[in-house]
């Protein structure tokens, strides 16, 4: 592959980082050590060779497309476990790039069907790609869910079914999942997340390590162990969020 091949396959992954950074607050990592998110143009260049590099950067676009447009005020923007674990098993599957186009097709589907495009209206992506969505999910039947990571298949299907779920209980205007007004935004939790709260609450859920998924690192091995969404409750009660 040419390098100028090359510079337009991974052109429409460019933009939309370039586009990410001029959010408010920029592309943010939730990494302690670090500031900014990586590149995922030099996080696919990084994990895919040549034959695999125009497939892996077209599904980075298409999911990072989404998560913008869907979530436009999303805060952290790691996609270094994302990325790494849908290459890996696309590699393992019999059909590289068959594999990340279903995969890229469901994930992209789910920010729409979650975003602010949609009546559920979820303000961040945070919860599905830092894992607090996949813990509460696995520690409900943890021997049944053993072994089932955080995107692949299985779960992104069961976020899937669970989204239908959702949209259902707010057609029925749900206690729990009631029909919004108009530019509101849901938050079915008991704290507040409107942004300084959100980059407080979840950089000190960070340093203390009670994040499921540390999606700003390849190699992070997933953990469904402790029951995160109540350690960060506590979190956010320390920070006087909810209440």
């Amino acid at each position: 592959m040419t390098a100028h091949a090359t510079d337009e396959l991974i052109s429409p992954l460019l933009e939309v980082e370039a586009r990410i950074r001029q959010t408010r607050f920029g592309a943010l990592s939730l990494d302690p050590s670090r500031t900014t998110a990586s590149s995922p143009t030099e996080l696919v260049s990084a994990l895919a060779d040549t034959q695999q590099l125009p497939y892996l950067a077209s599904a980075a676009s298409a999911v990072a497309e989404a998560q913008l447009c869907s979530f436009p005020e999303n805060l952290f923007w790691d996609f270094d476990f994302y990325l790494a674990s849908i290459h890996r098993n696309a590699a393992a599957a019999p059909d590289y790039a068959g594999y990340l186009e279903e995969v890229t097709r469901i994930t992209a589907g789910l920010m729409t069907m979650y975003g602010q495009q949609s009546v559920i209206r979820f303000r961040y992506v945070h919860d599905f790609m830092y894992g607090f969505d996949w813990a509460r999910w696995v520690r409900r039947e943890p021997d049944e869910r053993k072994g089932i990571e955080p995107f692949g298949i299985d779960f992104l299907r069961q976020t899937e079914s669970r989204g239908r779920d959702i949209l259902t209980l707010i057609k029925e205007d749900d206690d729990g999942y009631p029909k919004l007004a108009d530019g509101a935004v849901r938050n079915p939790f008991p704290f507040s997340r409107e942004p300084e709260e959100e980059l407080s609450l979840y950089r000190l859920l960070a340093d203390r390590d009670c994040v499921p998924v540390r999606a700003w690192r390849i190699e992070a091995q997933a953990d469904a162990s402790k029951d995160f969404d109540a350690l960060r409750e506590e979190v956010a009660a320390s920070l006087g969020l909810t209440g």
